[in-house]
């Protein structure tokens, strides 16, 4: 019983003490002092970003707050890695334009209506699609991992993801954990009561910690099946209007959605993903061969010094028979007539390109013929590995050249 109360304030501590914050599952603050959120310079829309953020409304316009964290490479890794990774400093963006960079906190001031607001953190998983009306405000939560095995969570279906980006949990509210934790140990004291009070009872400890496990283990089956059968639900949408803009779809749970009578669907899953920085590039950031500091930072975050360019991938440019499509990097879903189809996707030049950049755009346009059936969806997907290097000195990139395949 102490030991399990220990285990209790240390679980409701950490957050707050400073020496076992790096111990918390949610870390909010930078890795590196260097890397703490900021406003990005290319921001579109009012930003605030720091370590802390004191709350304020805008009756007049929708406010989302944004939590980037982290979390360290998972101990129970079969091989984990010492090798440089891809650069996974976040970036947070509103309707495709970056509005800040870091790790901490981001205070996005927009006008009400819809806008999807991401964070590519080395790659563009993370996604939600909101909706506020003047007054309201929304918090969100980002949560990634550093190191080269946050390459294997580009996509979700790993059993254990440490990535996530969904709306917070109020301070107030109590978690499902913390409520899991309380009844364990109100179980673990009701036992040994009864144990204490009737040594009798020793002998049926054994039957009740079996009987206990088949309940949970009855509860997470039951859980999980009923997870199933709901993304398993197919919903029939209504015919298409003039001006329909594509549906954006939940980027890890897709909604399963069939088109209208005498109509295709068309389902698009379209992500971009930064390369590691070359030897050289280290180099240059690090302004000479790197130090044993300098390593460390190029191991788990991807860069040695905080650049002067944060570099970020555009907005695709998506022609479905040659009419523009608003698609960004989502996953998304359109109706279509029934018939033969092409689809070009591009990825365009970066407004971070100064006078000295090497550009290469000779591959970075995906051409797709298909033929739709009516009733039925046809799934593209596209993935842009972009090299975007920033120059060791000034505002711009040193290279940028993306690759759609």
């Amino acid at each position: 019983m102490a030991f399990a109360l220990a285990c209790g304030v240390l679980l409701l501590a950490w957050p707050v003490l400073p020496g076992l914050r790096r111990l918390a599952p949610f870390k909010a603050f930078p890795p590196f002092r260097a890397w703490a959120a900021r406003p990005h310079p290319d921001a579109a829309v009012p930003v605030r970003a720091g370590r802390r953020l004191d709350e304020r409304t805008d009756p007049a316009a929708a406010v989302v707050v944004v939590r980037t964290a982290w979390r360290n490479q998972d101990s129970r890794e079969a091989r984990p890695s010492l090798r440089a990774s891809r650069p996974l400093v976040p970036v947070v963006s509103v309707d495709g334009v970056p509005a800040s960079w870091g790790w901490g906190a981001t205070e996005l001031t927009l006008a009400p209506g819809p806008h999807l607001v991401a964070v590519a953190a080395g790659h563009s998983r993370c996604y939600r699609r909101v909706d506020l009306a003047a007054g309201e405000r929304l918090e969100l939560d980002h949560k990634g991992i550093l190191g080269v095995a946050a390459d294997r969570f580009a996509l979700a279906g790993e059993l254990r993801d440490p990535v996530s980006f969904k709306e917070r949990r109020r301070p107030e509210a109590v978690g499902r954990y913390y409520l899991l934790l309380l009844a364990g140990a109100a179980a673990a004291a009701a036992l040994t009561w009864t144990v204490l009070s009737n040594p009798g009872a020793l002998a049926a400890a054994p039957a009740a910690a079996v009987t206990v496990g088949l309940g949970i283990g009855a509860v997470a089956v039951a859980s999980a099946l009923r997870k199933q059968a709901r993304l398993r639900r197919v919903a029939v949408a209504a015919p298409p209007a003039a001006g329909d803009s594509p549906v954006v779809l939940d980027a890890d749970e897709p909604a399963r959605t069939a088109p209208a009578p005498g109509w295709a669907g068309l389902g698009l899953h379209l992500r971009h993903s930064l390369d590691r920085y070359p030897p050289e590039a280290v180099a240059a950031l690090a302004g000479g061969t790197p130090n044993l500091l300098q390593r460390w930072r190029t191991v788990r975050i991807g860069e040695p010094e905080a650049p002067e360019c944060r570099p970020w991938v555009p907005a695709p440019e998506v022609l479905l028979d040659g009419r523009p499509l608003d698609a960004g990097w989502t996953r998304s879903w359109t109706q279509l007539a029934p018939g033969e189809h092409e689809l070009i996707v591009r990825v365009p030049a970066s407004g971070q390109a100064g006078p000295g950049t090497d550009v290469d755009l000779s591959r970075a346009e995906h051409r797709t013929a298909f033929r739709a059936e009516a009733g039925e969806t046809t799934w593209i997907a596209v993935h842009a590995a972009v090299a975007a290097v920033p120059a060791a000195h000034g505002p711009h990139l040193a290279s940028y050249a993306p690759v759609l395949h």
